[in-house]
This record gives structure tokens, sequence and C-alpha cells, in this order.
């Protein structure tokens, strides 16, 4: 729990706080119009528990379950979902992935034996904010080679 207490603020600004402030602009202007849908990208990592992970997966978990509550506040006009996205090749995990060690761990314990792919979730945000997803509103979707468990453990320090 080396976690200070300022990045402990910073992932909850970064991954929650935007997020509201950019649906409060957005949505009466989505309602105007007549409908409209807001998916959120949220993370695994806010719905399993994993050591090293206490802001990051935290803020993750209220932006899910605040695209729960939106999504009740914005009904029938707005549809408000999200993506939990789980491992993606992408920059954002060149930190771990480069890593041949690692990237062969975290793919031998994804059920889809794979990295997933920005059109992966590309596809999901596409049915999510199109007329095929016209009924779905609330949802959590995840989007993650079928992942139940994390796919890699950090090494933390005990207290």
């Amino acid at each position: 729990m080396r976690t200070s207490e300022r990045s402990f603020e910073e992932a909850f600004h970064f991954n929650v706080t935007t997020a509201f402030l950019l649906t409060r602009f957005c949505a009466p202007l989505l309602a105007e119009s007549g409908a409209g849908a807001i998916v959120n990208i949220s993370s695994r990592a806010g719905s399993m528990v994993q050591p090293g992970f206490a802001a990051y997966g935290t803020a993750k978990a209220a932006l899910s379950f605040l695209t729960r509550n939106l999504a009740s506040e914005f009904a029938p006009k707005v549809r408000v979902n999200a993506i939990e996205v789980g491992s993606v090749a992408t920059s954002a995990l060149d930190y771990v992935a480069s890593d041949e060690n690692i990237r062969n761990e975290m793919i031998a314990n994804t059920p889809m034996r794979r990295l997933g792919e920005v059109e992966d979730v590309a596809a999901c945000v596409l049915y999510l904010a199109s007329a095929a997803g016209s009924w779905v509103t609330g949802k959590v979707f995840q989007v993650d080679g079928g992942i139940e468990h994390p796919q890699l453990t950090i090494p933390t320090t005990p207290l």
C-alpha cells in the first residue's frame, strides 16, 4: 500500500471526474437531439481484486458504477454504458507487455490466448453507440478475452 494520497486522487480524477464532467456537458445536448449514447471506457481492473491496483482499480470500479447511475438518470433519451477492457495491445501496455516473459504469461492466462486489439473494443463501442444497442443502457460490458482473474501478478511489498 505504497500509493500516495495524491496518486490515489489523481487516478480518481483522471478516470471518474473527467468522465462525469464530460457527461454533464454532453448529456443535455444529446437529449435535445432526441437520443444519444455515451460509452465510458472502464477496465477489468475495476472488477477484480489485484495487489498494487488500489488506486486504478477503485477508480475504474467507480467509473463503472457512475455509468449505471447516470443511465437511470438520463433514460430514455440518452443511453449510458461502459466497457471494462482487458489487456489491449496499445502503447499503454508497453511498460509490461514489452517484456516477452510477462507478455507470454498474460497471453497464457487469457482464455482467448491473445491480447486484445483496439478493434475488439471498437466493435463493442460501435454496437453500444448504434441503433443495434438502442435497448441497452446501464450495462458494463466486459471485452477482455474471457479473463476471470488477473492475468499477471505484480509484486508488491507486504505491510
